[in-house]
């Protein structure tokens, strides 16, 4: 209650004692009856004042109620209804005295605004995590004291911890590696830093590029915690390497060749008195002269099969010419080392739809491989087999999808156990010291030929692979989505 209320109430009081004795007087009551009307208002007069009092200390309790739930207060809703109840009604300024009515005005606007912009802090909180929990790029982000305060879904995954792990967690617990607690605490200083760090991960050891920004405080000055950023750049990493290893690789092959036909043709010139000597130079600067194409053959295939479009044409196959120019393509090879190539194709796979040209340098290049790495007088097979397909009842003309397994069988020096995993890979070769008893160095080829046909096995949609022994042999298989004609299966069938 203010002070001009309690004036008020008092000489209120008073007024009506003096009433009180004025009125007794006029009547020409005794001095006792005079006191007892005196002490009967007075006594009257302070059970007004008190009840006002009492009214006015009511009205303050409820308005100081109000007033602590709206500091208390938060949002409404079902993740927080329970912990935090509704602010309490303000009473209406008819209930009040009217001293009070401008004070309960005033939180009711205060309440009103609270509630807004507390609705309006929680909808951007909510689109700030949803945006954060949006990115595939793990990001945290930390407090004055080094604990996360914030972090993406994207975050557990990459440190593998449960839901809800990476709250309050120091940095250093989560990051053992010196470089990036180094350029956290150089963003806490102030500073933005960007670095690539080898991280392990469940996935294994992968490469990030790690951006880390300071968060300047609230008010004023000053840095108030981190954010760290981190991108797997593991791909790109092993991109930029491959790319540069082909460059070192594809100049190396080349140099040699290239060195052997000059310092042919030249010894060639001092030789042209001597038959036999120009014979051997003239077959040596042939043979590295197709080595040569080869290697050109090689890139160009390679470089076709690496854009990411490459264009397929799904027509009917003929096989037997699929033999035949595969038999032709390893002639010269078979007849140097004594080989013999063998097809086993199931019937079924003469009704075969797939992309000729593709289907065609897969099998070129298992062939040409296996026919340089077979021990000599040895056979090379190419068995062709349907792993998958449900022959369609009652249908004529219309093909239908199945999987065929080709496989090159070779028995030859093989492929470590440890090396195997790298073979696909562009140059990437078995030990020359090892292939060397087998296969002259200039005749191993370009490295080139498996890396061609994962690509190829790819384009189509398929999976490439092998099994090998160590001085038994080796099966490289390609496992490949094609399209059954029915019709053609029969036909084939008839004819044989």
């Amino acid at each position: 209650m203010t002070s001009g209320s309690l004036l008020w109430t008092s000489l209120g009081a008073v007024g009506i004692v003096a009433a009180a004795g004025i009125v007794a007087a006029a009547i020409g009551v005794s001095w006792r009856a005079q006191i007892a009307c005196i002490l009967l208002a007075a006594l009257l007069g302070c059970v007004v004042a008190a009840w006002q009092l009492a009214r006015r200390a009511e009205a303050l309790r409820r308005l100081e109620a109000a007033a602590s739930r709206i500091l208390e207060s938060s949002l409404p809703g079902p993740e927080n209804a329970a912990l935090s109840p509704a602010p309490a009604p303000i009473p209406p300024a008819r209930e009040l005295p009217t001293e009070l009515g401008p004070l309960a005005g005033t939180l009711a606007g205060l309440r009103d605004r609270t509630r807004t912009q507390l609705k309006e802090v929680a909808k951007k909180s909510r689109n700030l995590e949803a945006l954060i929990d949006a990115m595939d790029e793990p990001l945290l982000a930390t407090d004055s004291s080094d604990r996360v305060i914030l972090y993406s879904r994207s975050a557990e995954a990459i440190l593998n911890v449960p839901p809800g792990g990476l709250l309050g967690r120091p940095i250093n617990e989560l990051f053992t590696q010196a470089e990036v607690l180094a350029i956290h605490q150089s963003a806490k200083g102030g500073q933005t830093r960007r670095d690539r760090i080898r991280i392990v991960t469940p996935l294994g050891k992968r490469t990030f590029q790690i951006s880390a920004a300071p968060v300047p405080a609230a008010w004023g000055e000053g840095v108030f915690g981190a954010v760290l950023a981190l991108r797997d750049v593991t791909e790109l990493d092993h991109a930029v390497q491959v790319k540069t290893d082909f460059v070192a690789n594809a100049s190396h092959e080349l140099r040699t060749p290239v060195a052997a036909i000059r310092s042919a043709a030249e010894t060639l010139e001092s030789a042209a008195d001597d038959p036999a000597m120009s014979a051997r130079l003239g077959g040596m600067i042939v043979a590295h002269a197709a080595r040569l194409e080869e290697m050109l053959r090689d890139l160009l295939d390679l470089s076709r099969l690496e854009s990411p479009d490459v264009p397929l044409v799904i027509e009917p196959i003929d096989l037997v010419e699929l033999e035949r120019t595969l038999r032709q393509l390893s002639e010269q090879a078979c007849l140097e080392r004594s080989l013999t190539l063998s097809f086993d194709l199931e019937d079924e796979l003469y009704g075969l739809h797939t992309d000729r040209k593709l289907l065609t340098l897969i099998l070129r290049n298992l062939v040409e491989n296996a026919t340089k790495f077979a021990y000599e007088g040895t056979a090379v097979r190419v068995v062709g087999t349907l792993v998958e397909w449900e022959r369609p009842a009652g249908t004529h003309g219309q093909a239908s999808p199945g999987v065929v397994r080709f496989e090159v069988v070779d028995k030859g020096i093989g492929i470590p156990l440890q090396q195997q995993d790298r073979v696909f890979e562009r140059y990437y070769q078995v030990d020359s010291a090892r292939a060397g008893s087998v296969v002259p160095a200039w005749r191993r080829g370009t490295g080139l030929g498996l890396a061609i046909v994962k690509h190829a096995v790819r384009a189509l949609h398929g999976r490439c692979g092998l099994t090998s022994v160590w001085s038994q042999g080796t099966t490289v298989f390609a496992e490949l989505p094609v399209l059954i004609a029915v019709e053609d299966v029969e036909a084939e069938k008839r004819a044989g």
